[in-house]
C-alpha cells in the first residue's frame, strides 16, 4: 500500500505540473529558495562547531523548536495545503486504516518543504563534527524523527482544524479562545522584546532546557547530551522525541478513522434561517439595492462565523500579523516601530485577503444573480461585512501597539494608515474578486486546501492586487513613516487621510467593482461552478 500510495501521489504531482504550468514554476522557486538557504545553514553550523557544548545546545535546541512549531502553524494560518491524498477520498474503498496510514504519512512526505527539512535536521552533523561517531549516528536518527514529527505537526494541525472548524460550537470556543489567548500572550510575547538581546539572551538556557524535554525540543537536545558523555540523558531524550512520534501518529490515525466515517460537517448546522437574499427587498420599506446591500452584509456576515473557511482566514488574518510583529520584535532593535506596525499588518492583510471573495459563494452565488442585486449593493455588502470586524481589530492593533510602545502620541498615525490599508485592500478586492476569481476550496472540502488547476490564476490575481494596494496605500505609508522618524503631529494628518481618502477610495473600488460585476455576473457564476 506505501509504494501503491507513493506511486499515486507522483502520478498526480506529474499531472498537475503538465496542466499548470505555474505550479511547476512555484515549484522549481520553493526548491531554489532552499538551495539558496543552504549556504547559510552550513556557515551557521560550522560556527556553532566552535562554540561550547551548551551554546550549540541552547541554539540548536531553540531553533529547531522554531522550525517545528512552524509545521504546525503554517498549514493553519496559509491556505494551500496538498490535499491530493485527503484520507476521506479512499472512504468508499474500504481499505483499513492501519494499511492506509503508513502510506499517507510517506507519501506526505514528497514535497519540497520535508526535504528542507530533512536537510535541516541534517545540518547539526556539521556542528557535531568533532564529536565522537557515535553523535554523529544519534544525528542522523534525529533528523529522520524531525520529518517525522514536521510531517505529523502538519496533519494533526489540519485535520484536527478541519474537525474543530466543522462544529458551530466548537467554531465559537475556537474563536474565544483564541481571542483570550492573543490577549494574553501577545503583551507578554512584546514585552520580552522590550528586554533587550542581552537580557533575553540571559534567559535562553533556561527557554531551551524546558524546551528540550518537550517534542519540539528533545530530538534537537539529544545529541548534545551524547557530546558530553551523558548517554542516559541522551537517550531519555532520544525517548522523549519517539514518544511524540508514536503519540502523534496514534492521534492521527485516530482522527482519519473517524473521518472515513464521519466526515467533519461543516455547514452552519444549528443556524438555519430565512436567507433574506430573495426576501429582503419585500421585507425592508427601503429601495430595492439598499435591501439587496443589506441582505448581502448580512448573510456575508454570517459567513465569518458560519463558514470553517472564513473563520481560518479571520484567525489567519488575526494571528499571522502578530506572529510575524512579535518575531521581528525579538531581532530588529527598534520594538517600538514594530509593535506600532500591528495595525498596519492586520490592515493590509484583512483588506487584500477578500481579493478573491466571490469565490467563496461557489455555485451559492446564483443566488445574486437571481435576486437581481446590483453591482453596487453586491460590492457594498460584502465590503461593509468585513469593516464591521475590521475596523475593530484594526482600532484594538492600533490601542495596543501604542500602549506597548508607549508611544501615545504615534496612534493617530498607526490608526490612520491601518485603516488606510484596509479601505485600499477592500477596494482592490471589490474590483479583483470579480475581474479575476479563482476557484477555492468548495463549502464541503478541508478549509485549508487549494483548488486542483488554480495555480496560475491564483499568483496573478494575489501579484497583481497586492501591488496595487500597496500603490493605493503609498500616502498613507509615506505618512506614518514622517510621523514615526519625524514628527509625530504629521499623525493627525495621516488620520484623516486614512478615513476620509480611504473612504473615497474604497467607494470608488465599490463603484467600478459593481460595473465590473453586471458585466460579468454570468461568466463569474461559469467559472465558480
Amino acid at each position: 500500500m506505501v509504494a501503491t500510495l507513493v506511486r499515486l501521489k507522483l502520478r498526480i504531482l506529474g499531472h498537475q505540473l503538465r496542466r499548470e504550468p505555474w505550479r511547476a514554476v512555484m515549484l522549481g522557486l520553493g526548491a531554489f529558495w532552499g538551495l539558496t538557504m543552504l549556504p547559510s545553514l552550513t556557515f551557521g553550523m560550522v560556527w556553532l562547531q566552535s562554540q561550547s557544548t551548551e551554546v550549540r545546545h541552547d541554539v540548536l535546541t531553540i531553533g529547531g523548536s522554531l522550525v517545528l512549531l512552524g509545521w504546525a502553524l503554517v498549514p493553519v494560518l496559509v491556505f494551500g495545503s496538498d490535499d491530493s491524498l485527503e484520507p476521506t477520498r479512499f472512504a468508499t474503498l474500504g481499505v483499513p486504516v492501519e494499511r492506509l496510514m503508513p502510506g499517507l504519512l510517506v507519501a506526505g512526505l514528497l514535497s519540497v518543504p520535508a526535504v528542507f527539512t530533512t536537510l535541516v535536521g541534517l545540518s547539526p552533523t556539521i556542528a557535531w563534527w568533532d564529536a565522537d561517531p557515535g553523535v554523529r549516528v544519534l544525528v542522523v536518527v534525529c533528523a529522520v524523527l524531525t520529518t517525522l514529527t514536521a510531517s505529523l505537526l502538519a496533519r494533526l494541525a489540519t485535520t484536527g482544524g478541519a474537525r474543530l472548524l466543522g462544529s458551530r460550537r466548537a467554531r465559537e470556543a475556537t474563536a474565544v479562545t483564541g481571542a483570550l489567548t492573543l490577549a494574553f500572550i501577545v503583551p507578554s510575547l512584546f514585552a520580552v522584546g522590550h528586554l533587550g538581546l542581552e537580557a533575553a539572551l540571559e534567559r535562553v538556557p533556561t527557554v531551551s532546557e524546558v524546551l528540550s524535554w518537550t517534542p519540539f525540543g528533545a530530538v534537537w537536545a539529544a545529541p548534545a547530551f551524547a557530546a558530553d558523555g551523558d548517554w542516559v540523558a541522551a537517550m531519555l531524550h532520544l525517548a522523549v522525541a519517539v514518544a511524540g512520534v508514536l503519540l502523534g501518529y496514534w492521534l492521527w490515525s485516530r482522527m482519519v478513522a473517524r473521518s472515513m466515517v464521519s466526515p467533519p460537517l461543516r455547514g452552519g448546522e444549528g443556524r438555519r434561517r430565512t436567507d433574506r437574499m430573495l426576501a429582503g427587498t419585500r421585507a425592508r420599506p427601503h429601495s430595492p439595492r439598499v435591501a439587496a446591500g443589506l441582505a448581502i452584509t448580512a448573510r456575508s456576515s454570517r459567513y465569518w462565523l458560519a463558514d470553517p473557511r472564513y473563520l481560518t482566514a479571520l484567525i489567519g488574518a488575526i494571528a499571522l500579523p502578530l506572529l510575524i510583529a512579535v518575531m521581528l520584535a525579538t531581532v530588529v532593535a527598534a520594538p517600538e516601530s514594530v509593535a506600532l506596525s500591528v495595525p498596519l499588518l492586520i490592515g493590509g492583510t484583512v483588506g487584500w485577503g477578500r481579493h478573491n471573495d466571490v469565490a467563496f459563494d461557489g455555485s451559492a452565488f446564483w443566488m445574486h444573480l437571481a435576486a437581481g442585486a446590483s453591482g453596487i449593493a453586491d460590492r457594498a455588502g460584502r465590503a461593509i461585512a468585513v469593516l464591521l470586524w475590521g475596523v475593530p481589530a484594526v482600532t484594538a492593533g492600533s490601542v495596543a501597539g501604542a500602549w506597548i510602545a508607549h508611544r501615545w502620541d504615534l496612534l493617530p498615525a498607526a490608526l490612520g494608515t491601518g485603516l488606510g490599508l484596509l479601505a485600499a485592500g477592500l477596494a482592490v478586492s471589490a474590483v479583483s474578486s470579480v475581474a479575476m476569481p479563482y476557484r477555492v476550496a468548495a463549502a464541503g472540502a478541508s478549509p485549508f486546501a487549494t483548488e486542483m488547476g488554480t495555480a496560475g490564476a491564483s499568483i496573478l490575481a494575489q501579484l497583481l492586487t497586492s501591488v496595487i494596494t500597496g500603490l493605493l496605500s503609498l500616502p498613507v505609508l509615506v505618512g506614518f513613516g514622517l510621523a514615526l522618524w519625524w514628527r509625530p503631529s504629521v499623525g493627525w494628518v495621516v488620520l484623516a487621510v486614512g478615513v476620509i481618502g480611504g473612504a473615497l477610495v474604497l467607494w470608488r473600488g465599490v463603484v467600478i467593482g459593481g460595473r465590473v460585476y453586471e458585466r460579468r455576473e454570468a461568466l463569474v457564476l461559469a467559472r465558480l461552478t
